[in-house]
C-alpha cells in the first residue's frame, strides 16, 4: 500500500508541479547536510507516519495514512521585507501552493482523496530552508488476502 501511495505522489507531482526536481522517501535527509545538498533542489521528501491498521475479513485491513511532504529548498539570504531578494526568498510559498493544488484530492486504488491536515515552515535554517505538509488518506491495504478471495472482491465491486 505505501509503494503505491508513493509512487502515486510522484506521479501526480511529476505531472504538475515541473519545478520539483527530485523525490524520494525521507531519512531524515537535511540533518546530515554540510556544506550544500547532495541532491537537486527544489526537492520532496515523502515520510510516511505511523499507521494504526483495524483488521477487516480475510486479510483485508483499513487505515487512515497520514504522509509528510518535506519540501527542502534553498533560501537567500534577505534582510527585510524591501530587500532585492525578497520575492526570490518568498517563492517557496507559491511552490508550497502548486504542490498543495497537485496533491489535494489525489486517490488510487484503494486509497481515497488526499486531505490537507497541517503545514510546518522551519523557523531555524540557513541556506537550505525544509516546510512540511501534512496530508492524510483512508486506505484499504489487500496484501495479506489470498487470491482467489482479491479477484471475489473485484468480481463483486464490478457486479454492483
Amino acid at each position: 500500500m505505501r509503494k503505491q501511495i508513493f509512487q502515486a505522489i510522484c506521479t501526480r507531482i511529476n505531472e504538475r508541479v515541473s519545478d520539483i526536481k527530485f523525490i524520494d522517501l525521507w531519512n531524515e535527509n537535511i540533518q546530515t547536510i554540510n556544506g550544500g545538498a547532495v541532491f537537486p533542489l527544489p526537492a520532496i521528501f515523502v515520510e510516511f507516519e505511523t499507521i494504526e491498521w483495524r483488521q477487516q475479513n480475510n486479510g483485508a485491513r483499513r487505515g487512515d495514512i497520514a504522509v509528510r511532504l518535506h519540501l527542502v529548498t534553498r533560501q537567500p539570504a534577505t534582510h527585510g521585507h524591501k530587500d532585492s531578494k525578497m520575492p526570490e526568498a518568498l517563492a517557496f510559498l507559491d511552490l508550497i501552493d502548486k504542490i498543495n493544488a497537485a496533491i489535494q484530492g489525489l486517490r488510487g486504488d484503494n486509497f481515497s482523496g488526499f486531505q490537507l491536515t497541517t503545514s510546518a515552515t522551519n523557523h531555524d535554517h540557513a541556506e537550505l530552508m525544509e516546510s512540511v505538509e501534512r496530508y492524510i488518506t483512508s486506505a484499504q491495504d489487500t496484501t495479506a488476502m489470498p487470491p482467489s478471495m482479491k479477484s471475489d472482491s473485484i468480481k463483486l465491486s464490478l457486479n454492483h
